[in-house]
């Protein structure tokens, strides 16, 4: 088992990092600051399941060698960067390579279908809170799941399953909770109903999702963002779990000081994830004649943010 993980970040890290503990062989393609980093020290991972370092491999994202022989690519980057990165992807993808596509958003998968074939990726979605706080230091705040699948059925072989199982199988002697799932584009939309709400709004606020459920304004502007998206949701007939509607507006003390990825990003002054998150559904509900008022207006406002940084 040959696995790399493109997107040295909070995920990527904290999933390559358990996995590397377990003695998978796991190459970390980066650069700047979080390759410098993890060239001359050891991998940080501070958990709630237990923390713990190591020494692990890396390599210049700025300077691949082509290696076709992984048997995963873990990708981990932010949407934003996802076209930035096929020229590495491409290096990194052989005949056997399976890409496990961990980013936030709806659309992404498509994109990597129709570059690399549907056969070769694998969607995901990490139901997961994890802090980046520093390059190659990571905070798993928050226990979750992570659930993947073939991103069009029909696809998989005997030998991309059973890699699949094996992976599986290391997760899950972790004590990670790991689902292998048929229907992964709903998982997707799922996933997309806790980002939409929490995400931009919290981002606009500077808030914790605690703070922003606790505030009975921004409460309100919640519920608004979440009946948006599940009309969208219907119109396109894509069917929410009830247990996810009913467990999304709920207190929950294990992400009450989450920080979401949108304000991490915005404070960090990196790009927002806006088109993944928000631009797809607003694109989606313009082709089925729906207008939505909050989640645009919310865009707009972020699209602002995003090019009129403020200094603090």
């Amino acid at each position: 088992m040959k696995i790399a993980v493109l997107g040295a970040g909070a995920i990527g890290c904290y999933f390559g990092g358990v996995l590397a503990r377990e003695k998978v062989d796991v190459t970390f393609i980066a650069k700047g600051r979080t390759l410098e980093r993890l060239r001359d020290h050891e991998l940080i991972i501070k958990s709630i399941n237990g923390d713990f370092t190591l020494p692990v491999k890396v390599s210049d994202a700025e300077q691949l060698n082509a290696d076709i022989n992984y048997d995963f690519i873990l990708l981990a980057i932010k949407s934003t960067a996802l076209e930035c990165v096929i020229p590495e992807l491409q290096k990194l993808t052989g005949p056997r390579t399976k890409i496990i596509c961990l980013l936030n958003g709806i659309g992404n998968e498509e994109r990597l279908a129709e570059q690399f074939g549907e056969d070769h990726v694998i969607g995901g979605s990490a139901f997961i809170s994890i802090i980046r706080e520093a390059p190659g230091v990571v905070n798993h705040v928050g226990d979750g799941k992570l659930i993947i699948g073939h991103w069009q059925t029909g696809t998989s072989d005997a030998a991309s399953e059973e890699g699949l199982a094996y992976l599986i199988g290391v997760f899950r002697k972790c004590g990670l909770e790991i689902e292998l799932s048929e229907h992964i584009q709903q998982i997707k939309w799922e996933k997309l109903l806790w980002n939409i709400t929490y995400n931009p709004l919290t981002a606009l606020t500077r808030t914790r999702v605690g703070e922003a459920l606790a505030d009975p304004d921004l409460y309100q502007l919640l519920k608004q963002i979440s009946t948006e998206f599940l009309t969208v949701a219907e119109r396109a007939g894509i069917h929410i779990g009830d247990q996810y509607k009913k467990e999304l507006l709920k207190p929950d003390e294990k992400i009450q000081n989450h920080k979401t990825s949108m304000l991490q990003d915005l404070e960090n002054g990196c790009e927002m994830e806006l088109d993944a998150i928000l631009g797809f559904v607003i694109k989606t509900a313009k082709s089925l004649g729906l207008q939505l008022k909050t989640i645009e207006t919310i865009y707009h406002l972020l699209r602002f943010t995003d090019h009129h940084p403020l200094n603090v």
